[in-house]
Order: C-alpha cells, then sequence, then structure tokens
C-alpha cells in the first residue's frame, strides 16, 4: 500500500504551519509548497532562508518553492474578483496558489491540497463562501482541506 500524500500551501505563517502538522501529525507525508511571488523578498536562490522554509524544516516536512511571473501579475492587475482592502486582489491570488499547488499535485502524486485558511479570519477571501466559489472554480471541489476550519466546513 502506498502512502499518502498532500500538497501544503505554506505561507511561512503560523496557520499554514499548523495545518501542515495537524496533517504530518496523522502519518500522512505532507509537502509544503511556497509560492514565490514577484513581491516576495526571497528568490529560489535564497528561499531556505523564509519562514516557510525554516517552519517546514523544524516540523520535518519536505519544501519546495514555486516561482510565479507574468501571469501572476496579469491576475494582480486584473483580478476577476476585485480587489481586498489593501488593494490586493485576495480572492484570485487564492485561487491561483491553489491551481499551482494543484500541478504539483499531479507532478508529486499527492491525493489531496491543505490551507492554513480559517473561515472567517479574512474579510474577503475566508469566507465560507468565498471558499467554496474558490474549490469550485479551480475544479477542485472535494480535494481541498483547511483542518483549522474543519469543525464549520464540510
Amino acid at each position: 500500500m502506498s502512502q499518502i500524500r498532500t500538497i501544503a500551501l505554506m505561507s511561512g505563517g503560523l496557520d499554514s504551519v499548523l495545518a501542515a502538522k495537524i496533517i504530518a501529525d496523522q502519518g500522512i507525508e505532507v509537502i509544503g509548497v511556497h509560492m514565490l511571488t514577484p513581491f516576495s523578498p526571497f528568490t529560489i536562490e535564497n528561499v531556505e532562508n523564509s519562514p516557510a522554509a525554516k517552519s517546514a524544516k523544524e516540523i520535518g516536512i519536505e519544501f519546495m518553492a514555486v516561482v510565479l511571473a507574468e501571469d501572476y501579475l496579469e491576475i494582480v492587475k486584473h483580478p476577476k474578483h476585485g480587489y481586498g482592502r489593501a488593494a490586493n486582489p485576495c480572492i484570485d491570488c487564492h485561487a491561483y496558489f491553489i491551481k499551482k499547488a494543484a500541478e504539483v499535485m499531479r507532478e508529486r502524486k499527492a491525493s489531496f491540497i491543505i490551507t492554513g485558511e480559517v473561515v472567517g479570519q479574512r474579510p474577503m477571501s475566508q469566507q465560507g463562501q468565498t471558499l467554496h466559489m474558490i474549490d469550485k472554480e479551480v475544479g477542485l471541489k472535494g480535494i481541498i482541506l483547511r483542518p483549522l476550519s474543519a469543525k464549520v466546513m464540510p
């Protein structure tokens, strides 16, 4: 029987680390994936110094970075779902990150994706209705797990 494997979106913040740890502690192989945006202070050359990489190492999971480029900038310039409070395209970025994680999921033969999103934490992107819309929009409904919101989501 093969090991169950998942992709964890790792921002470097506490929520994504906790979500990855919860799943890893259940005996599931977790691969932490960090998105390097053009706005990131880290590059592929120094990403091992990022909070996401350090956290992944601390909890004992594999870590990798995905470099985002022009297609990401187009989303930032022209977000389908508009901008958040600080002129950030929250919903569109979340959907894009999940699409990129899905590419890694397929390449690494993982079964699902986990995020550290917490329902109600962000006014625009982390509302239950919005998270369901993102899942549907990216075509991954049912395989995105949000462990920190497990008691309030299907």
